[in-house]
């Protein structure tokens, strides 16, 4: 069950086309498994064409929105939750598969990191945002750190927790600026995850300024 959704105001802005590249794929994949997110940048999409389309005779009033939520048929024909597999790589969603290397064969290109996790990254074009791919063992953490812009965190297998809660598979993770935090895999399956930030990390510790160096 996912408990953790994208908010409401970028799941307009994704329907509306507005997302950049990399927020898009972090929407798109979740949306593969998400079936009320689905529907609702299904509803958004209907409100924004129905604006559109009655631009020149809907008045401004206070029961606009209102009339035109009445008027969208709220069954939205969806087709079903893409299952999390536990095997991600079995079954992972082919808005993202097509930006990972060699399909689903992804062993040779993890890289290792200091504190045991491991990460690569996927380039997606001419992208003003760090897009990765991270796995972290059972049980352990990624060292401390703080964030120079928004982070979106897709969990594809396992789980991890922080100071913010705890994430399974399909969950989203949101932090920025203001927020710090040392997540944890879950101890049974580790965390296999979708990473995307604008700006920098900066890791705390005693790994952080190689980490910060290595601009992990």
């Amino acid at each position: 069950m996912i408990n953790h959704h994208i908010h409401p105001d970028i799941l307009m802005s994704y329907a509306a086309g507005n997302t950049s590249p990399e927020v898009s794929l972090v929407v798109a994949s979740h949306l593969t498994v998400c079936s009320k997110c689905r529907e609702d940048v299904a509803t958004y999409e209907k409100l924004g064409g129905h604006i559109i389309e009655n631009a020149d005779v809907v008045s401004v009033n206070p029961d606009t929105i209102s009339n035109i939520f009445d008027k969208i048929d709220n069954s939205v024909d969806m087709e079903n939750d893409q299952p999390v597999s536990k095997n991600f790589f079995d079954d992972i969603p082919r808005v993202l598969q097509k930006y990972l290397p060699s399909g689903n064969t992804l062993t040779e290109n993890w890289k290792n990191a200091l504190t045991g996790f491991k990460y690569f990254d996927i380039n997606i074009g001419d992208s003003s945002s760090v897009v990765k791919m991270l796995s972290i063992p059972p049980g352990k953490k990624l060292p401390h750190h703080t964030h120079s812009g928004t982070e979106f965190t897709l969990v594809l297998q396992g789980g991890f927790k922080d100071e913010t809660g705890s994430y399974d598979a399909g969950d989203v993770a949101i932090v920025d600026e203001k927020d710090s935090h040392t997540p944890i895999a879950d101890k049974n399956e580790g965390c296999v995850c979708l990473v995307v930030y604008e700006g920098s990390l900066k890791f705390k510790g005693l790994f952080g300024p190689v980490l910060n160096y290595l601009k992990i």
